[in-house]
């Protein structure tokens, strides 16, 4: 099992750690922290009661 990592910002299709680094590094180094940030789907974390 590889590394698969879409750009948030682009939406292009990383297949290496390091190109998708140098991607951000390069292409994307003035973006906002918030637009790498998916606000729609994020993981809740909540506690279910069995009762």
């Amino acid at each position: 099992m590889g590394f698969t990592k879409i750009c948030p910002v682009c939406g292009q299709t990383y297949l290496s750690l390091v190109t998708y680094m140098s991607h951000i590094k390069n292409n994307h180094s003035k973006e906002s922290p918030e637009s790498f940030v998916k606000e729609s789907g994020e993981l809740k974390w909540t506690f279910r009661s069995d009762d």
